[in-house]
């Protein structure tokens, strides 16, 4: 059972926490860390408790990595014990997907007026997400993505889902036709900019079947070329240039700040207003020469020495509270289609519910809301 050891170790866990989550014996959960056998009563628990398919332990190796779909997702520069867990799952949800999707004959149309028109700087990154801008914010270019999510779902071909319980903050795939996107459950500004950084690998990297698997150090950093691409589009499209400037305006108009300089209590609030972390506003404010070269990392070092960190800082100064960002954990354009599928028979409620991450009870419940809403609509 060395897979099942491999697989508990690879999803950053302490074995007390897998102890309880499992309400597996904490010493036994340290035997079986240490590759002891494991029964197939205990094999549900931890399938169970940690929320992952029974596949994830029984396979002697990912089963996705026997098809294409496995294929995808072999991240360079990971390691395999690390990807395996995640892989299993993301491998069976497409997989599934697309067993109850409509057939594709290619990828979404509207891909095809993105692309990169050259290498991987900031202006094209800024050029891309204007334009993804213009085609899901077409009145209110300069408008707050907090409901960026719920935009999402109008994109043809694109399913929006949550990736629970992995060491990864995000990821997508194009395959079959359809441009899937994962975003972990972390601080929800944190999972905005992971799913703006997601919609740059898509528009930029998905022109045919790939994918990308992206750990917390790929996302914010701006340190390689393709994963800083997608944070700088990340960056444009959540505060283009003319939203930052006209909220920076009316947030110093309202405190009334007289100092030519701009400080954390601006950022803070701008942070707020757009959904973002202050150390991504601040780090834009740089980038648009709003702030002196390191400005930002000054003002975040300066928060956490004496307020911990920037949501403390907000709290202390009685800023307003955070709008509420609404990730589904599976895209409602996907629940669609399983219930169809499950109301035909084509498919089993607990075989969908294993691998869409959800369970049986949410499936039926989804379904349900959908008719009442189907039923007042008509």
């Amino acid at each position: 059972m060395a897979n099942v050891a491999a697989t508990l170790r690879a999803l950053a866990l302490q074995s007390d926490e897998i102890a309880s989550r499992t309400r597996l014996a904490p010493k036994r959960v340290k035997e079986i860390l240490d590759g002891a056998p494991v029964t197939a009563s205990e094999l549900r628990a931890l399938a169970r408790g940690l929320k992952l398919s029974m596949r994830a332990f029984t396979s002697t190796g990912s089963p996705a990595n026997s098809s294409e779909l496995g294929a995808l997702f072999r991240a360079p520069g990971v390691a395999t014990s690390e990807r395996e867990p995640t892989l299993d799952r993301l491998a069976g949800f497409v997989d599934a997907a697309l067993k109850v999707l409509p057939l594709r004959a290619g990828l979404p149309a509207w891909l095809d007026r993105f692309g990169l028109h050259g290498p991987e700087t900031y202006d094209e990154a800024e050029r891309l997400a204007a334009e993804l801008r213009t085609l899901i914010y077409p009145d209110e270019v300069d408008s707050p993505a907090i409901d960026l999510p719920q935009r999402l779902r109008m994109l043809d071909g694109l399913i929006v889902s949550q990736l629970k319980n992995s060491k990864f903050e995000g990821a997508s795939v194009a395959a079959g036709g359809y441009l899937f996107v994962f975003v972990s459950p972390r601080f929800q500004g944190r999972m905005l900019f992971t799913l703006g950084h997601e919609l740059g690998h898509v528009v930029a990297h998905h022109s045919v079947q790939s994918a990308h698997l992206d750990l917390a150090s790929s996302i914010g950093s701006f340190r390689n070329r393709v994963e800083g691409f997608a944070d700088a589009f990340s960056s444009a499209f959540l505060l283009p240039p003319q939203a930052v400037g006209g909220s920076l305006k009316a947030i110093r108009q309202l405190i009334g700040a007289s100092s030519n300089e701009i400080g954390d209590v601006e950022i803070l609030i701008l942070a707020r207003l757009h959904g973002v972390s202050f150390d991504v506003a601040a780090r834009r404010c740089e980038n648009l020469d709003l702030l002196p070269s390191g400005g930002a990392a000054s003002l975040a070092q300066y928060i956490r020495e004496h307020h911990q960190n920037p949501e403390k800082r907000a709290e202390a100064l009685n800023l307003p509270p955070r709008e509420q960002i609404h990730f589904d954990v599976v895209s409602p354009v996907l629940m669609k289609f399983v219930h169809e599928s499950v109301a035909r028979g084509v498919t089993s409620p607990s075989w969908i519910a294993d691998r869409l991450g959800t369970t049986i009870e949410s499936i039926y419940e989804t379904h349900a809301s959908t008719g009442e809403r189907r039923a007042t609509t008509h």
